[in-house]
Order: C-alpha cells, then sequence, then structure tokens
C-alpha cells in the first residue's frame, strides 16, 4: 500500500520538499514509526466553547486543554491497514503542559473517495481533508465542515455550526527543522483553536505488535463524509 498521502495526493507528492515528503513517506508495510519532538509556541483555545464541549472533547483526546505558550510536545505517527483494508496513519500528539500532559489523536484514512481525518479516541469527530502542495513545497491541509460522530442527536454541522480545519507543515532551511501551524476556525465564534510551532523527527523501527493501544480507534468508523 502507498502512504495515504502519496495515495490521495499522486504526482503532486513529488512536489513536497524532500525532508516533508520523507516525513509522510511511510506506509503499513514500512517497519517504521516515526517519533517528533518540539515545542509548540502558542496553543489557543476559545474561552467561547460551552463548558460540556470542553470537557467532553477534551477528555476523549480530541481538544487541547488549555491555551499556553512554549509548550513542549512529541508527535507519534504509526502506520496500520484497518479491518476495512484501508491504509492509515494515527498521529499521536502529546502537550506537555507543567500541570501535566493532555493529548489530541487522530487517524488519516485513505478512504474511498478521499482522506479522511477522525479525531479523538471514539473518534468523536470527521474532518474531509483536502490535501494540497504549497509552491514552497509545503504540505496544506484544508478541510471540509466538521461531523460529530457522537451519540444523540444528529446536529447540522454546516453554517454557524461549521469548525473547519488548516494545517501546514513544512521545513525551515535556516534552523534545520519542521515548522506546524494548525488552526479551526467557526464562522461565528472565529478561531476556536490553534497550535503552531516547531519539531524534529526521527524513524523508529516498529512492528505492528509494537503500535500502541491509543493508535487504534475504540470503534471502527466506516462512514468518511
Amino acid at each position: 500500500m502507498a502512504p495515504v498521502y502519496r495515495q490521495i495526493l499522486g504526482s503532486d507528492f513529488d512536489r513536497l520538499h524532500p525532508n516533508v515528503a520523507w516525513r509522510y513517506s511511510i506506509d503499513s508495510t514500512s517497519g517504521v514509526a516515526q517519533i517528533a519532538a518540539g515545542i509548540y509556541e502558542s496553543v489557543y483555545v476559545t474561552p467561547a466553547l460551552p463548558p460540556p464541549f470542553f470537557w467532553h472533547f477534551a477528555k476523549r483526546n480530541a481538544l487541547p486543554s488549555k491555551t499556553s505558550r512554549m509548550v513542549p510536545f512529541t508527535q507519534r505517527h504509526f502506520c496500520y491497514r484497518d479491518e476495512l483494508g484501508r491504509e492509515c496513519l494515527a498521529v499521536l500528539r502529546a502537550f506537555r503542559y507543567t500541570t501535566g500532559t493532555r493529548n489530541l489523536n487522530s487517524l488519516l484514512v485513505a478512504g474511498r473517495s478521499g482522506l479522511v481525518d477522525y479525531f479523538g479516541d471514539g473518534p468523536e469527530l470527521l474532518y474531509p481533508i483536502e490535501p494540497s502542495v504549497t509552491p514552497s513545497g509545503e504540505l496544506l491541509l484544508e478541510s471540509g465542515p466538521m461531523r460529530w460522530l457522537g451519540k444523540g442527536p444528529k446536529l447540522g454541522m454546516r453554517g454557524m455550526f461549521s469548525a473547519q480545519l488548516k494545517y501546514i507543515e513544512g521545513w525551515d532551511d535556516a534552523r534545520q527543522r519542521f515548522r506546524c501551524d494548525a488552526t479551526v476556525r467557526n464562522p461565528v465564534i472565529g478561531e476556536i483553536l490553534h497550535f503552531r510551532g516547531w519539531f524534529t523527527a526521527t524513524d523508529q523501527a516498529c512492528t505492528l505488535p509494537d503500535i500502541p493501544d491509543e493508535a487504534w480507534p475504540l470503534d471502527l468508523v466506516d462512514r468518511e463524509a
């Protein structure tokens, strides 16, 4: 199987900066995981979120815990094929706040009609993702409207309820490290959250039994839209 981004980007994958292409070249047959560590220079979570919303999604590893600056973090990538035969890239982020570690987990899947990002341990949220490559070789991810995967009434996630993600990752030649910038916005609230900073990364040998439990969602979800 090809890596998830190569499957979706096709020949555009080769326009990525070589170091960014290396970052996303592992797949379920590679026998490696990728371990990154760095600093989020800015982490922001809007105070406009209703407390029950914040408690629910933060507890389920779908939101950072609080606004802060200069937060050390790790980000681990694990690849596997799920029970539906889809190539998957699990992204496990750990925010090392001084008050304790909080996690933000997501699962990128090369789906039937494009790239899908499932957020949280449930998973809790679904984002259809449109990846592209910038003229300078950065990876740019832009989402369609968020879908809620939780139980209960299916609230509309368009218009005033929509939340859209933008993520960009590139290589800083001057400092010889990666930079990343993630933002989620709502048309009414504005910026819901962001985290941006820098990191370095290395490959690490990893077989299927080595993949941690949190890389697998609690429920297998075949919904992709």
